[in-house]
């Protein structure tokens, strides 16, 4: 497959975005091709699990595109590692505005698939964003995230009002929260290793994030959902009752939830044999609606 650095603009925010464009074996210019858009867990850069899917993904047939966020990575946005819902959504509309503007591409068959956080934000722009016709969903992690185990990793909400306040009249520095630490094994053992590290990956984020993401309640907005939904989880994986409540709350019964046996959730990021299953159930869920 062919691998070409593109940049598009987060028009809501006037920012620009650095990209993966992966393109299929043997393209031919005179045809159209479906894409996806494939976005990777928070924090995380273009490079680590959201190009592992990519890939796959072009191995198939599909256009794919991988992108940093604004405030993140290679894209523009100050200051860094601000990891906002609202923020994220948009970016994935600006990559669907990238993707709409590749003659090659065919506007009616573009897909989106998210994983770990961004599975949640994917499944949102599932609901708010029509050029996507159809979502996949990776570990989805968020669904009312006051309730979920990453509440461990905020601080206390005055705490962190008062420190943005101060911030923005110029008084104080940035509060950072630490998502993923070394202490957490299974986290560790990606981030912190061949697998998964990246010289432009930190697990620090802006601690004024926190306060849009209590406020993200991503099982209400699915009840608006109406596009073909797929959810792939694993056994053992942390995210599954988060999922699994994303999953209920679609409407509608053209969706589908396969649990893979064995996998956590970090397993799902990367590796052998539980992405190669995921694929088992992608790959005919894009083929058919797509």
């Amino acid at each position: 497959m062919d691998t070409q650095k593109v940049v598009f603009v987060n028009k809501q925010l006037g920012l620009r975005l650095a990209g993966l464009l992966y393109i299929p074996d043997n393209f031919d210019l005179s045809k159209n091709y479906p894409a996806i858009v494939v976005t990777g867990p928070m924090l995380s850069v273009k490079e680590q699990a959201q190009s592992v899917y990519a890939k796959n993904l072009t191995a198939a047939g599909y256009v794919t595109l991988v992108f940093d966020g604004s405030y993140f990575g290679e894209s523009e946005g100050q200051p860094r590692g601000q990891e906002l819902p609202d923020v994220k959504e948009s970016d994935i509309e600006a990559a669907v505005d990238y993707l709409t503007s590749l003659p090659y591409v065919d506007s009616e068959r573009i897909g989106g698939l998210g994983i770990c956080g961004s599975g949640s934000y994917m499944s949102v722009a599932g609901v708010k964003e029509p050029r996507i016709k159809a979502v996949t969903a990776i570990v989805p992690a968020i669904s009312d995230i006051s309730t979920s185990p990453m509440m461990g990793f905020f601080k206390p909400a005055d705490e962190v009002t008062a420190a943005k306040e101060a911030y923005d009249k110029g008084e104080g520095g940035l509060m950072f929260l630490n998502f993923m630490p070394r202490a957490f094994d299974e986290g560790a053992a990606y981030y912190y290793s061949a697998r998964g590290t990246h010289p432009r990956w930190s697990n620090q984020v802006v601690a004024w994030s926190q306060l849009e993401l209590v406020k993200y309640n991503v099982t209400e907005i699915m009840k608006g959902m109406k596009k073909p939904y797929l959810v792939i989880s694993g056994e053992n994986a942390w995210s599954r009752p988060s999922s699994t409540e994303i999953f209920e709350a679609v409407p509608h019964s053209n969706k589908a939830m396969h649990v893979i046996p064995e996998a956590s959730h970090f397993d799902l990021y990367d590796l052998a044999p539980f992405v190669t299953e995921a694929f088992e159930y992608i790959l005919p869920f894009f083929a058919e609606n797509l």
